[in-house]
């Protein structure tokens, strides 16, 4: 975990910065919002993580790749969601993993996929559509995203699914946009629904709203699904 430097990797319209342990560990793929990658390692070291591969992938069509359906704009002046997430998923299976577990100096152990707010959401809906990643971690998620309540519900995760981290500000949900005001009831509606689906699964709720210490939240979440 002491490595700073990344390895920059330059494919399919992406930039990935890729931190690596020295030796076989699993591998974390997050979606960067504005380049938080080298914050978020080390605010994972400051936490004392369990040695990990970090994969920060840069250049995301957010409204687009993170989204699984197109929606209108939740607000004045937003622009809408255009639900690309199952092609870009398809990317990051086929073009962007093995490029990145290439540059790996071992095969990764596990592959854990984690992201902050759409990024988070992506996150969970992948959890659908592949047997990729074991573990979870939604960080502030946007799990207000309107359906995706009813499409967890209608369909199965997959079954290499293990562990699962939701995490949420508390003052996320004190808003009067009707879109995201359900979010914190969803987050917390989900955490169960996974319990209960024998999947070991905890939510945490965070002092603050929504753009407060995004990377600390996710590393207190990398943190403890690395520990399972």
């Amino acid at each position: 975990m002491k490595e700073e430097k990344a390895v920059k990797l330059c494919y399919g319209g992406k930039t990935i910065h890729l931190y690596r342990a020295p030796q076989a560990a699993p591998l974390v793929i997050y979606h960067a919002v504005m380049g938080e990658g080298k914050k978020l390692w080390q605010d994972c070291q400051k936490l004392g993580c369990p040695a990990f591969s970090l994969a920060v992938v840069n250049g995301v069509d957010w409204n687009d790749e993170m989204t699984p359906w197109p929606i209108p704009p939740i607000a004045k002046g937003d622009t809408p969601c255009s639900g690309g997430a199952d092609a870009y998923l398809d990317q990051l299976l086929i073009e962007l993993l093995p490029e990145i577990r290439e540059a790996l100096p071992a095969p990764p152990e596990y592959c854990v996929l984690s992201g902050y707010s759409l990024a988070g959401l992506f996150a969970v809906y992948t959890a659908y559509k592949t047997d990729c990643f074991s573990r979870i971690v939604s960080a502030s998620g946007s799990l207000w995203y309107p359906d995706f309540l009813s499409y967890v519900q209608q369909n199965q995760i997959s079954e290499a699914v293990k562990v699962m981290y939701f995490s949420l500000g508390d003052k996320e949900s004190h808003t009067k946009n009707p879109y995201l005001a359900p979010v914190e009831d969803n987050t917390r509606f989900l955490a169960q629904y996974y319990s209960e689906k024998n999947i070991q699964t905890t939510f945490r709720l965070n002092q603050g709203n929504h753009y407060h210490n995004s990377t600390g939240r996710t590393a207190a979440g990398l943190r403890w699904v690395l520990q399972q």
